[in-house]
């Protein structure tokens, strides 16, 4: 008999695989995604180290996300405003002097007013989904994770802004939630810029010079809970 599970992880394996060789051009730089991460897991991520693989439920999971992501990437990169409109999907960012690489989701410039908007979307399921926009919000894990969303939002709206040539950036996710696909767009300040391009100054200044941050450090790690989820822990770090 077909193995039809197991045909999946290995096809959703090679797709991570090839993830992965986006960014083999830019060896020792940071990934605009793992902005407000711990700084020890971010040298980790940078020298190599041996990470642990996802489980392939987790991989099954992750997918969904990604599915969403690409639809609503083309819904909206379809959709034609106006001329004075340009939408990018998957555009690329960097901030060399930072060493900072990525691809933003999805923002929209508009040319007669030289403003831009930059969206990064987002899934979540029923219990992430209450914590964030239910009545009695827990503000512990939700905006401790939000705020790892929101410094990577800064990052993509720092480098295309940059690119562009354009000041006025405004900023913003587009949650999707898993269980019954309802949709909201939570504007982000735009402070979280400046917060963002902050966090990697220090990030780089802190692992200058060969540097290695030990658990305890500054950053190191941002929240207790990343432990709980960190690549590296039991092969390269200990953790808490």
């Amino acid at each position: 008999m077909i193995k039809i599970e197991d045909i999946y992880n290995e096809y959703l394996q090679k797709i991570n695989d090839t993830h992965h060789e986006k960014y083999k051009d830019h060896k020792g730089w940071f990934s605009a995604s793992s902005a407000g991460s711990c700084f020890k897991k971010q040298h980790l991520k940078k020298i190599g180290a041996e990470e642990k693989p996802f489980d392939k439920r987790t991989m099954r999971v992750l997918r969904l996300g990604t599915i969403v992501h690409s639809d609503l990437e083309k819904a909206l990169e379809s959709y034609v405003y106006d001329e004075s409109i340009k939408v990018y999907t998957e555009e690329r960012i960097e901030l060399p002097e930072v060493k900072v690489v990525g691809h933003l989701d999805v923002a929209f410039q508009d040319t007669q007013n030289e403003t831009l908007s930059v969206c990064d979307l987002k899934t979540a399921h029923s219990f992430k989904w209450k914590k964030m926009f239910g009545r009695n919000i827990d503000p512990t894990p939700s905006v401790n994770y939000q705020l790892l969303l929101i410094l990577q939002l800064g990052t993509y709206g720092i480098g295309l802004g940059r690119r562009l040539d354009i000041q006025d950036v405004d900023l913003s996710i587009i949650w999707y939630k898993k269980d019954d696909s309802l949709m909201k767009v939570q504007p982000i300040n735009s402070i979280w810029l400046d917060r963002a391009y902050e966090y990697w100054t220090e990030l780089n200044e802190v692992l200058e010079d060969g540097n290695v941050p030990e658990v305890g450090d500054i950053n190191t790690p941002v929240y207790n809970w990343e432990c709980n989820y960190c690549p590296y822990k039991g092969s390269s770090c200990d953790g808490i």
